[in-house]
This record gives structure tokens, sequence and C-alpha cells, in this order.
């Protein structure tokens, strides 16, 4: 145990940091999204991780996704990495930069007990949390976290072993930019869930 996880036990008790840090988390997308769950959720003590995403990190991320100047041209997955490894460096930790698609999706995430859904492209949204839900005990996903002067709430729902956080609304489609306030608000959320599903009670 090293000098972070130990730390941890100030807030946990030994089992509460034992249940968290044997759950397997799997990300997709690693931006606005996932860079921030991941960070959140690396923070609060879970050490395994798997993560895809396919995007290199541009200067028009910077403004809501975990990264900065110096990452930019370089994989988000190998950026997040080395965020992740720099909080805890005993992280079991996978990535793979690829798109996903159902017909790429065989072999990965077989082992996670939670899967992360974080993409910005709605059709992605929907496929991937249609062939996890069937495949993973929970599935969390962001879905309407755009703008920053929409009166909409973020809200969590609940379909089955499905999770979704957001207004169900606000989409950069529609005028509203993808802005870090909402963004990581959303993100928080969706940690919050994952941290409640793992955590004994």
């Amino acid at each position: 145990m090293n000098t972070f996880e130990k730390a941890l036990l100030r807030y946990l008790t030994a089992e509460q940091l034992a249940a968290i840090q044997k759950t397997k988390i799997g990300i997709g997308g690693a931006g606005g999204l996932g860079s921030h769950v991941a960070t959140i959720l690396t923070r609060s003590g879970f050490r395994q991780f798997e993560i895809l995403d396919k995007d290199i990190v541009e200067a028009s991320n910077l403004n809501r996704q975990n990264y900065t100047l110096a990452d930019i041209g370089k994989p988000k997955v190998t950026c997040l990495r080395n965020i992740l490894l720099s909080i805890n460096p005993d992280i079991d930790l996978a990535i793979h930069q690829q798109e996903w698609t159902k017909e790429t999706a065989a072999g990965l995430f077989q082992t996670c007990e939670i899967m992360v859904e974080a993409f910005d492209q709605a059709s992605f949204k929907i496929d991937f949390v249609e062939y996890y839900r069937t495949r993973a005990p929970y599935v969390v996903s962001g879905n309407g976290m755009a703008g920053f002067d929409v009166k909409t709430e973020l809200i969590t729902r609940k379909v089955g072993n499905v999770f979704i956080i957001g207004d169900g609304i606000t989409d950069i489609s529609d005028g509203h930019p993808p802005l870090a306030p909402r963004v990581i608000e959303c993100a928080a959320k969706m940690a919050k869930i994952i941290f409640q599903l793992t955590f004994p009670s």
C-alpha cells in the first residue's frame, strides 16, 4: 500500500477501500466526461480501469477536459494514464487508442463491473449503452450537460441497470457550447453513482 492509499484510510475503513479497489471500471471516451470521471474515481481509491478513446488532445478540448497545453497532439488515453499514475502509481490500467463500435467491441471491457459511457456522439452513446447493459452489471451514462445558462438541472434517471445523468435535452448542435461547469458537474455526479454502487453499505 503506497502513501496515497495509506492516506485514504483516514477517510475510509480498510474494508471499504478493499471493496473499491477490487471493482474494475470500464470507460468509453476520455474527453470531458471520461477524463474527469477517471480522475475523481482514482482520487477516491479506485485502481482498476480500462479506458478507450481514439482521439488526440486538441486546444479546443482544454476548456472542459482534464488536459493541459503540454498534452496537445498526444493521445488522450496516454495523457489520462499519466494523470492517473501521478495520483496513484499502483493503479492497474489498460488503455486502447481506437474507435469503439459494436463490431470492434469483442475482447474489450470483458471483466469490467461498471461501464461508463462518456462519448460525445449520440450514435456511439446509444450503441455503447445498449451493448453493455446486458453484458455488465451496471452502466453509467452522461446525456445533456452542455451550455452555461441552461435552467434545467442535471438529474439521475435509472432504467434497469443503467444510470443516466444529465438534463437529457441540451446538445452542442442546439447552440449550447460544451463548457467546464456543467460537464464537470455531470462527471462528478457519474462518479458519485459509481462510488455508491461500489461502496459497501
